[in-house]
């Protein structure tokens, strides 16, 4: 028997559970993930459905997929529906959550791991799994046009996400001076520009900063494995993420990363229905990208000193939705 927790349509949890195969009630919402394994050639392992399976039945899918049990997250679910279905043990400090999508029952997370895996080596669920192999996008693609594997609404941009190099990582608390260090090294110029002594990041000690990692979610930003910067999010309200913090390194400015990365959180986060953030109002390039974003400037600004003046964006229509199939 598999029991589910329920969460409301803001993925609060609701301190309700739910049992599978019983009917669940308008408006309350369980955790769903889709596992994405692949190799260093670039390949996806895919993993054939038992002709007797209940929907897609004989059809290719991805490496593993299922529901999260009480009490599990996104990852030990994915880790454990890896472990059934195939026999891997997911290396979980691999694994990044490529975005969300929100359907009329639940949270559905899709997860990529990159993991070499010998084929040979795979211990598949009889009940489940008829067979696995590993694809090439290329050939997911063919095997979607000759009606053999599920027509996911998604490939498209999951593979453009994957192959955009650039890669999410949830920072931990080892990784809290790294960090620390990294958003004074991206700080210091505008912090000696504008003479900000009171709220600039700079100035933030060690201790207040660790605080702030352990609140929301902080991630690593990788290009190509660089580390190319981090990115602070949390939610004010419910409904509402705050974007607090976006910090790219000057060799990978002028690359488009961080427009990247603001476009894939909204993914990541279909419970929101709004973004909002803070910048510096002189920081004209800054401005333009958060408008090109569909930022909105609202009418609150502080002064900070004669040269440095925060503004207000919000963000509430246009954002970045995957569709559910």
């Amino acid at each position: 028997m598999e029991v589910w927790d329920i969460y409301n349509d803001r993925r609060e949890k609701t301190g309700k559970t739910h049992i599978r195969g019983e009917n669940m009630q308008e408006g309350d919402f369980h955790s769903v993930v889709h596992v994405w394994i692949m190799n260093d050639k670039g390949e996806l392992l895919i993993q054939q459905r038992q002709p007797w399976k209940t929907g897609w039945a004989n059809m290719w899918d991805c490496a593993a997929a299922g529901s999260a049990l009480a009490g599990e997250n996104s990852e030990i679910a994915a880790i454990r529906e890896t472990k059934e279905e195939l026999g891997i043990d997911l290396q979980v400090e691999r694994c990044e959550v490529l975005f969300t999508i929100k359907f009329s029952r639940g949270f559905d997370d899709h997860l990529l791991v990159r993991q070499n895996i010998d084929i040979e080596s795979l211990s598949l669920q009889y009940e489940e799994v008829a067979n696995a192999k590993w694809a090439t996008m290329e050939e997911i693609f063919e095997l979607v046009e000759s009606g053999e594997f599920i027509p996911y609404s998604i490939l498209k941009s999951l593979f453009e996400i994957i192959q955009s190099k650039i890669s999410l990582k949830k920072a931990t608390p080892k990784d809290a001076l790294e960090l620390f260090e990294l958003q004074k090294k991206v700080f210091t110029p505008l912090y000696e520009k504008y003479e900000d002594h009171e709220t600039s990041p700079v100035l933030q000690t060690f201790e207040r900063f660790t605080e702030r990692l352990g609140t929301g979610d902080y991630f690593k930003i990788y290009q190509d494995d660089l580390l190319a910067g981090s990115v602070h999010v949390y939610k004010k309200f419910p409904g509402v993420m705050r974007l607090h913090m976006i910090n790219i390194l000057e060799d990978f400015q002028g690359k488009g990363i961080a427009q990247k990365v603001m476009s894939r959180l909204e993914t990541m986060y279909p419970e929101a229905s709004s973004w909002e953030l803070d910048t510096i109002l002189e920081e004209k390039r800054n401005c333009y990208l958060y408008e090109k974003m569909g930022y909105i400037l609202t009418v609150d600004r502080w002064k900070v000193n004669d040269k440095m003046t925060l503004v207000h964006y919000v963000k509430n229509s246009d954002l970045k939705r995957m569709k559910a199939l």
